[in-house]
């Protein structure tokens, strides 16, 4: 890192306890994030439960508590570094997804893209959404693994139908080889796309 000049900023979201955790989710971008010039955030999150049992009133408050903490992270390190404010991407994997689109979607001036890494979703998280047109026009990538669990496989294209059918313009989706796997080189590969030229490595 060097002040003397910006940086662009990922906040990637971890999936379940026990299975992820925000220090995975370090270590499996610190490679991109160094051969590509990038900073890397990752928040410990608590709505993040992809296959246990949840009770829906203390699983939105939090989602809400999540939201905040992502907002919180990326306040702090534009604080303390020279973060490239238009140039953030927020992106999930699997139960990450969750406070991904609900984050997010409500906060679209906040981010230059979504990417949704074999991610959970939900559609009563999704209702509790004000869409607005700046949310539509935001890029946002879902993506997941032929191979993957089957509830993913669901989710995933329930959250593109959804986007979908509310004219989100700039919606892409994939289905990748393989399974259920984290692939931040994938997610940066899609991100590049808008990145300018004096960040793409």
């Amino acid at each position: 890192y060097t002040p003397e000049r910006s940086w662009p900023l990922v906040v990637t979201l971890h999936g379940t306890h026990g299975w992820d955790s925000s220090v995975a989710q370090i270590k499996e971008w610190k490679y991109v994030a160094e051969q590509r010039g990038l900073l890397v955030a990752a928040p410990a999150l608590k709505s993040v439960q992809g296959i246990l049992p949840v009770n829906d009133r203390l699983w939105f408050r939090d989602v809400d508590a999540d939201e905040e903490a992502v907002l919180s992270v990326i306040s702090d390190i534009c604080h303390r570094y020279r973060v490239d404010s238009d140039y953030i991407l927020l992106t999930g994997f699997s139960a990450g997804g969750y406070p991904l689109y609900y984050t997010g979607l409500r906060h679209p001036e906040r981010f230059s893209m979504l990417i949704a890494r074999n991610c959970n979703s939900s559609v009563e998280l999704f209702e509790r959404i004000e869409v607005t047109d700046e949310a539509r026009k935001l890029p946002i990538v879902i993506f997941w693994g032929k191979d993957d669990l089957q509830e993913i496989n669901r989710q995933s294209w329930q959250a593109v139908r959804w986007l979908g059918e509310r004219s989100f313009a700039n919606l892409q989706r994939d289905k990748c080889p393989g399974g259920h796997l984290r692939r931040p080189q994938l997610a940066y590969k899609y991100w590049r796309k808008i990145l300018p030229d004096e960040y793409v490595r």
